[in-house]
């Protein structure tokens, strides 16, 4: 399990550090985040968001599911209802770990 901190894009240019994907996954939330998924793999894989807590209803909160097909690379935006208050941050779950990476950027 890692947390990691979005990295901020300036105008003279940023490096931007991919990460491996791995269980446990955490994001501290930047406004204008964005979650870039890269799949390297054979096959394609999904993200899951896990949004804590209940809505108006007493229903669970969905969790947002991204499908990034193989060979691809998808790109969402972090919103601040993904974030659980108990730790102020923004849990993700792989289907698959295997060739995928990612990057959290800022602008």
């Amino acid at each position: 399990m890692a947390t990691y901190t979005a990295e901020a894009i300036t105008a003279a240019g940023t490096v931007l550090t991919p990460r491996t994907a791995a269980a446990g996954d955490k994001l501290v939330y930047d406004t204008n985040a964005v979650l870039r998924i890269i799949n390297g793999a054979g096959a394609p894989i999904t993200a899951t968001i896990t949004v804590a807590g209940n809505n108006a209803y007493g229903q669970a909160n969905p969790d947002p599911v991204i499908s990034v097909t193989n060979g691809t690379t998808k790109a969402a935006l972090m919103l601040p209802v993904y974030v659980d208050p108990s730790d102020n941050l923004i849990a993700l779950t792989w289907s698959s770990t295997t060739d995928v990476t990612f990057i959290y950027e800022r602008r």
